[in-house]
């Protein structure tokens, strides 16, 4: 990593950043030099690789990190930085749920590119707790971050967004993808259901009983839920231990483009997957109980890495890989990378 450069694309397009002031951004830049010259999450460790007194640093980012930002807005923000760097004419959107040690909850959304995943909104909250999940549910945070990263790109810009069965099997997801006109591609459960035009009602999973085999057909699902008109897929790779069980409402899919959906499943549903850690000050867990939570420093920074680490390709996902995943990585995606991980590891997010 260059850090010249790195400082530099940093001011550049936080510079485009409306709504935040010069010390925000200046703060950014710092943080992200120092994560990546330090390859820590410790306050401490940032400050002595940026540059000037290093105890006046420290203080300087510990009131950074105690400030909340307007997060919305950033991620807005934020997401039309990452489209403009990488040059994106489309958007392939990641959702993903997961939890850090059975104690915390993140909901990230991300944009799949060559094999990677690079969050652009996500939200934090109490794992495991009805009582402190978030009153909007699970739909309502989903189309919160979705609608953030619509206003941060062209309403004419193409977006399909690919989900798995824990989350994708739910008509109110799918109308509100559909009311942001854009596309979806979720896999469902294998109980769900499809009314085909002729009247007849199938189980999806099921209509495809061998490796090798697929299934394309239109109809209605969720015939209690929402009565979806959709059409279905479903795929058995030649290596894979299972079926994938695909609804979407564009007619042009194969099914296959839920590829860059598995390619970035190892890095999304890490089971100690980091959660935005300074998020989690609001529910009163300090840093340094966040970083009891796994097993030291260096793999916490290595977990807020991992969106942008290179997926795995062999075993029983190779099949669903195939060639076309480039692990080389571009210097655009690297910087964006760097950035993300200091609202990863450090930044208060609201």
């Amino acid at each position: 990593m260059n850090q010249r450069k790195l400082y530099q694309w940093i001011g550049k397009v936080s510079k485009e950043w409306t709504g935040f002031s010069r010390h925000f951004r200046t703060n950014v830049s710092r943080f992200s030099v120092g994560v990546a010259l330090s390859h820590s999450s410790h306050i401490r460790r940032i400050a002595g690789c940026v540059s000037g007194d290093a105890a006046s640093q420290r203080r300087r980012l510990q009131r950074f990190v105690a400030t909340s930002w307007d997060m919305q807005t950033f991620f807005s923000q934020w997401t039309a930085s990452v489209v403009r760097s990488l040059k994106l004419k489309s958007l392939v959107l990641v959702v993903d749920e997961t939890k850090l040690k059975a104690r915390f909850g993140v909901l990230v959304v991300g944009v799949a590119y060559e094999g990677r995943c690079i969050p652009l909104a996500w939200r934090v909250y109490r794992a495991n707790s009805s009582a402190e999940y978030p009153s909007e549910g699970q739909v309502g945070i989903i189309m919160s971050l979705l609608k953030a990263i619509a206003t941060g790109i062209s309403p004419h810009m193409p977006v399909r967004v690919l989900a798995d069965r824990a989350i994708g099997t739910s008509p109110a997801l799918m109308r509100g993808i559909m009311d942001l006109n854009w596309t979806f591609l979720f896999r469902v459960t294998r109980q769900s259901k499809l009314i085909q035009w002729d009247g007849q009602e199938v189980t999806i999973y099921n209509q495809v009983t061998q490796v090798g085999e697929q299934f394309a057909a239109s109809g209605i699902v969720f015939k209690n839920r929402g009565r979806i008109p959709a059409h279905v897929r479903v795929l058995w790779g030649q290596e894979a231990q299972e079926r994938w069980a695909l609804v979407t409402n564009d007619p042009q899919l194969t099914g296959w483009e839920y590829v860059k959906r598995a390619g970035v499943d190892a890095l999304l549903v890490h089971e100690h997957i980091v959660a935005i850690r300074a998020q989690i000050l609001e529910y009163g867990a300090g840093v340094e109980y966040i970083r009891a939570a796994v097993a030291n420093e260096d793999r916490f920074f290595d977990l807020i890495g991992h969106c942008g680490a290179r997926p795995a390709t062999s075993g029983k996902q190779s099949a669903y890989y195939g060639p076309a995943l480039r692990s080389q990585q571009e210097g655009a995606t690297r910087r964006a990378l760097c950035v993300l991980r200091v609202f990863c590891g450090e930044i208060a997010l609201r």
